[in-house]
């Protein structure tokens, strides 16, 4: 490296929209803008850290209107934000805030990754909402793709959280598979008093 060069690797400027820059930049002018002022925005704004806090306090108060418009936004991009740092907040948001509909459309949306979101740092936050807000047959649609990897996602940090709100969420006859799963191995679990 030259001496007299950055140590810092060239790195790509981030390309945001103007709208997105205007908020970032004046976030007080935006307040009390609807959500509906955000159409083609709102993926880019849910995975910005200031975006994403926006919508996430405008979907407590929406009307059913507002969340259709932004719902119809992040469905096609829910597996992405599921796992993202910021945009996860926002998928949270709507299992908590979201209609019955939604809830189970976004809950259809983790078929087939559960296990893989479990043991993500983002995505495991969003099943763990799921679980505590969607109705018993979604949940047990979620649970049964952990049923043959529940050690697997006991021994990791995020899965282990995962596991524990199934426990919490789901009633206990649907939890045998997590039973059979410990036996013969609670002596091998570090963590384990028994």
């Amino acid at each position: 490296m030259p001496p007299n060069s950055s140590a810092v690797p060239n790195i790509a400027p981030v390309s945001r929209s103007q709208l997105l820059e205007d908020f970032r930049n004046s976030t007080s002018r935006f307040q009390h803008i609807p959500l509906s002022e955000l159409r083609d925005h709102i993926v880019e704004f849910a995975r910005d850290q200031h975006g994403s806090r926006f919508i996430q306090q405008k979907l407590e108060t929406a009307t059913v209107t507002e969340k259709n418009v932004v719902f119809a936004e992040i469905l096609p991009q829910a597996g992405k934000l599921m796992t993202d740092v910021f945009g996860n907040y926002v998928i949270q948001k709507f299992f908590e805030f979201g209609t019955d509909e939604q809830k189970e459309l976004l809950s259809q949306c983790l078929h087939g990754h559960v296990v893989e979101f479990a043991m993500q740092m983002y995505g495991c936050r969003v099943i763990q909402k799921a679980l505590e807000s969607v109705p018993l047959e979604a949940k047990i649609r979620i649970i049964g793709e952990l049923r043959p990897c529940v050690m697997r996602c006991v021994k990791d940090q995020n899965g282990n959280h995962v596991i524990q709100k199934c426990i919490e969420c789901v009633p206990p006859p649907e939890l045998d598979f997590i039973i059979f799963a410990f036996r013969n191995q609670v002596r091998t679990i570090p963590f384990c008093v028994l």
